[in-house]
């Protein structure tokens, strides 16, 4: 399906800002339909009436349902690409650099902790963890999983499986490398997207302070042993290739 650009449309003096208020409320009601209900199960009717607008409104800003589904996705890019930006970065800087093993783990355990941090320490409305959930599991609209493919998990999937390769001495898309990095990674995503099933089975209220401080602590001591063990790995088939 090729979907259109949302349409923007500035208005005339002191109706921008008005203009900009109502689109906000569009993108915040769609969020949590599509949250809920799915692609399929939203109507541009109910986000309109759920956003307090009518829906000639909605066609006016977003021409129809995917192109408001396309405005959320962009809207939650906006908000969380560049939080990753630097830590992509450094990553990359480590593989540029010839590293040794211990800085390839260093360099995972920095991008874990940034994922971390976002998860739980940034303001993420439960709306947004409901959408992503969909968007995870592969509920949602292809072109709004190219989307944020190409522009948030491409460019940690990058960088990670290109790490978790070198340790593994495997190729960054060898789908050992890849299926490894996604079960590492699954330790911190579980926790986020099933949020209430892990509060329940701990008996926690919240995931933050000391908790948070013990959850993250656990999950990079478990982190390391895995990368470690990649090590050992690739050194014993090294060995085992040698005496072929």
């Amino acid at each position: 399906m090729t979907t259109r650009t949302p349409r923007h449309r500035p208005a005339a003096e002191g109706g921008y800002q008005r203009g900009e208020e109502t689109r906000a409320k569009i993108i915040e009601a769609a969020l949590s339909l599509f949250g809920e209900r799915g692609f399929e199960g939203a109507s541009t009717r109910d986000i309109a009436e759920h956003a307090g607008v009518n829906a000639p409104a909605l066609v006016y800003y977003f021409d129809n349902k995917e192109g408001v589904y396309q405005a959320c996705v962009e809207y939650i890019m906006a908000n969380v690409a560049d939080y990753f930006a630097d830590a992509v970065e450094a990553a990359q800087a480590v593989l540029d650099a010839n590293p040794s093993d211990d800085a390839l783990i260093d360099a995972f355990r920095a991008i874990q902790a940034r994922v971390a941090s976002y998860l739980f320490t940034t303001e993420t409305p439960a709306t947004w963890r409901l959408f992503m959930a969909r968007e995870q599991a592969g509920l949602g609209p292809a072109f709004a999983a190219e989307r944020l493919n190409e522009r948030m998990r491409k460019p940690l999937l990058s960088v990670s499986s290109e790490i978790v390769g070198r340790l593994l001495g495997r190729p960054a898309g060898d789908p050992e490398t890849v299926i490894r990095l996604l079960a590492i990674n699954g330790q911190l995503v579980s926790f986020h997207l099933t949020r209430c099933t892990a509060l329940a089975a701990l008996q926690w209220k919240s995931i933050d302070g000391e908790r948070l401080k013990q959850l993250c602590a656990i999950i990079d001591e478990q982190s390391v042993v895995l990368l470690r063990a990649m090590i050992e790995w690739r050194e014993a088939n090294s060995k085992r290739r040698k005496k072929k």
